[in-house]
């Protein structure tokens, strides 16, 4: 097995080892060079298809390198070349030999050496038409890898124009559009020198850099490393810090010098507002929050365009906008509306059918195979010749009869003759083949000298394009970056007014949330105790679950009973008397923004919280429903002293003898004390934490009772508690005795002595 290459310049092909083909595209290039001396840079390898080979995926990747389906290789030294490329012509050392040996042979005489040297020679004659037809069948099927090398170098050549036209078209549309624009863009740029010259008597508050500072101490600490790139910051910093001492003064918060704690995140300035505030004052200041150059206003004396400029040096506002100016420039339609018309003239130049279709050239490749077939016609007619003189030979060798020797030469003479001129048809199909090679050659240099022009204009107009869209795209980037910054003025003043607007509605809202809470928890505490004291009463009423379903369920937790998640504790600290500073020295311009905003309307939450409050005083008094179950429940405990009197009259003598002690069943329940809480219903007691108090949990803790039987029942119900929802499916009869039996087992059980 071999890997193929197919050098279309001149058709001819390359040949290697299989080796190669797990090897990538640029070792095969070096391969190619070492073995042919064509240098890689000048090699172009294309597959079948037009897709150009890159030079780091390997070679059998592609489905390309067998012999009907070769890799196919341009030389582009050979066609920038001026000469032609040569086509080797092969000649064989007995082709020309074969006439002068037949007319030689034709004088000899009729002897049996005659004979054998005759039959020797038609065998040459079939060798050389052998020879000669495998050449010309080569020759032909080079073309043929030419014309499909030529399709490949096409499709490529499509394949280019069209992302040419992508392109263009691309660049076209926006450049339309930016020239629409053009107008507003302008306007934008004038927007945002008036922006600059408000920046630039903006202050900036210190407590908004203070957070950055603290975290870039903290890394410049931690990475000693760094320090002499801060020392040069600190210097490149100094003249922004410090200005002249004719500059606006400056005015500091009173938070600024009685706290260093304050939490803030500016968006854009975490990174290099340490570049902005790095230097010495500023630095011992933001240390010791309480030193006394803290309170100096000439420690901190930055600008909004000051910090502005410093965040992405050294692309300042000034240069931002010289940027915008010079690519306007450059996108000047005098000089963009010729590059584009020289684009276009570029297509037409790839969509030249002239030179991309070659006429003529399916039939002469057609003729071509006609001549190779008609080459195979006169080889088998060679060999039947020679095989004719050789079975000729052994005739006249088994006959012995000199008789014969005068006819038979005169036969081999006619047939040398016809082998004579067969072989004179094949010197001439080889020399049309050859020719049809050289002029397929010659036309293939014309057309690919003009793809490789074509081709290296558009790349070059590509990359131009290319260049331009991106500037263009750029200056897109910047306007919006201008137009960003134009509102900064605006935006810095309001986030200002936000910012205390969000601190005054915080300490409000957390007053009204606790003061809710606080008679929440109270008012979900006193319907709590009442849930219990009504579920203790109710709990084995034969009612339940009967004729008033959902008496078990319990109130939510998660309304009015916690406090709400803290909020708002990342904001700057920024006060009123911050504001009101920015309001004494920002321009006009600014004023509208910067208007302190109104207390915030509490008083419907005020109201709600009022109601509350009285709600829980109303909830925690004694209503009539309480005193209801209270009475009840002291029925109950009256009705069990009768009980357990009456039960120690019908006591036996031997349970009732002094020093003994009467056993107590393991399923007599224990009394139920109510009276604790029925007297003090304005202070209610919490069983229990607040997150652990569930329907669940309180029915498992309170609620849990086992039935003690009776002495009547039968062994059945004895054995486990009465089941009142099987009593409800046995018949009338049964179920009122059961009924009865039931009111008797709650006499019994209020009858045990109290534990």
């Amino acid at each position: 097995m071999k890997l193929y290459v197919f050098q279309v310049n001149n058709g001819s092909t390359l040949t290697f080892d299989t080796d190669l083909a797990v090897q990538t595209v640029l070792e095969l290039k070096h391969a190619i060079q070492a073995k042919y001396k064509i240098a890689t840079q000048h090699q172009v390898l294309v597959v079948n298809g037009g897709e150009c080979m890159a030079a780091e995926r390997r070679v059998c990747s592609y489905s390309a390198g067998t012999e009907t389906n070769p890799i196919f290789l341009f030389n582009k030294e050979m066609i920038l070349c001026d000469r032609d490329p040569t086509i080797p012509k092969t000649t064989f050392s007995i082709e020309s030999e074969i006439q002068v040996k037949v007319e030689e042979s034709l004088l000899m005489p009729a002897v049996f050496h005659t004979v054998a040297s005759r039959t020797q020679l038609a065998l040459e004659m079939f060798e050389v038409a052998n020879k000669l037809s495998s050449f010309c069948e080569r020759l032909v099927h080079d073309e043929h890898l030419q014309h499909q090398g030529w399709a490949a170098i096409m499709a490529n050549l499509d394949d280019c124009t069209l992302s040419y036209q992508k392109l263009l078209m691309k660049f076209d549309t926006a450049y339309v559009n930016y020239q629409r624009d053009l107008e507003e863009i302008k306007a934008k740029l004038s927007k945002l020198g008036t922006a600059v010259s408000v920046m630039a008597r903006i202050p900036l508050l210190e407590c908004l850099t203070r957070h950055s500072y603290r975290e870039s101490m903290e890394k410049s600490s931690s990475t000693p490393e760094k320090d002499s790139d801060e020392t040069e910051e600190e210097k490149s910093t100094d003249s922004v810090l410090y200005t002249a001492g004719a500059q606006r003064p400056s005015k500091l918060s009173p938070s600024f010098s009685a706290s260093g704690t304050a939490a803030t995140h500016e968006p854009a300035g975490d990174q290099e507002t340490n570049e902005m505030t790095d230097s010495g004052g500023l630095r011992a200041a933001l240390l010791d929050d309480d030193t006394p150059e803290f309170a100096n206003p000439s420690c901190f004396n930055v600008t909004l365009l000051d910090w502005i400029n410093v965040q992405d040096r050294p692309n300042d506002v000034e240069s931002v906008v010289r940027k915008c100016f010079d690519s306007i420039n450059r996108l000047d339609p005098r000089i963009i509306q010729p590059f584009l018309t020289d684009c276009r003239d570029t297509i037409g130049k790839l969509d030249n059918q002239n030179m991309k279709a070659i006429k003529g050239l399916e039939d002469r490749l057609y003729a071509l195979d006609q001549m190779i077939a008609s080459c195979k016609k006169l080889v088998n007619e060679q060999k039947e010749l020679a095989q004719g003189f050789l079975a000729n030979q052994k005739r006249a060798e088994n006959l012995k009869d000199t008789s014969v020797l005068p006819d038979l030469c005169l036969s081999h003479t006619n047939q040398l003759m016809i082998m004579l001129n067969n072989h004179r048809k094949l010197l001439d199909i080889k020399k049309k083949c050859t020719t049809a090679k050289q002029e397929l050659a010659n036309n293939l240099q014309v057309r690919l000298k003009w793809c490789c022009y074509v081709m290296l204009h558009a790349d070059q107009d590509g990359e131009k394009l290319q260049a331009l869209l991106r500037l263009l795209t750029e200056l897109m980037e910047r306007v919006r970056v201008v137009e960003a910054l134009s509102t900064v003025p605006q935006m810095y003043c309001l986030a200002v007014v936000e910012v205390v607007r969000r601190k005054m509605f915080m300490r409000h809202y957390r007053e009204w949330a606790y003061a809710l809470v606080k008679d929440g928890k109270l008012l979900y505490e006193a319907e709590k105790f009442k849930r219990e004291s009504f579920g203790k009463l109710f709990r084995k009423s034969f009612l339940r679950n009967r004729l008033f379903r959902g008496l078990d369920s319990w109130p939510p937790t998660s309304f009015c009973t916690r406090k709400p998640r803290r909020f708002d504790d990342e904001l700057p600290d920024i006060s009123v008397e911050d504001l009101q500073y920015l309001k004494s020295c920002c321009p006009l311009e600014v004023q509208p923004f910067l208007m302190v905003p109104t207390m915030c309307d509490f008083e419907p939450l005020n109201r709600h919280v009022e109601t509350l409050h009285q709600l829980v005083q109303a909830a925690q008094s004694v209503d009539e429903m309480s005193q209801t179950i209270t009475d009840l429940l002291n029925e109950q405990r009256a009705s069990y002293s009768r009980s357990t009197h009456r039960s120690s009259v019908f006591t036996p003598q031997s349970e009732s003898i002094p020093g003994t002690t009467t056993p107590m069943s393991s399923k007599t329940p224990s009394s139920l004390n109510l009276q604790g809480p029925s007297c003090q219903p304005l202070h209610v007691p919490v069983p229990a934490p607040l997150e652990d108090l569930s329907p669940d949990s309180i029915d498992a803790q309170t609620f849990d009772f086992e039935t003690i039987g009776h002495p009547n029942m039968d062994p059945v119900l004895q054995q486990g508690s009465l089941d009142l929802d099987s009593l409800a499916e046995s018949p009338e009869s049964d179920f009122m005795s059961a009924v009865n039996e039931f009111v008797i087992e709650e006499n019994l059980d209020l009858s045990k002595p109290h534990q």
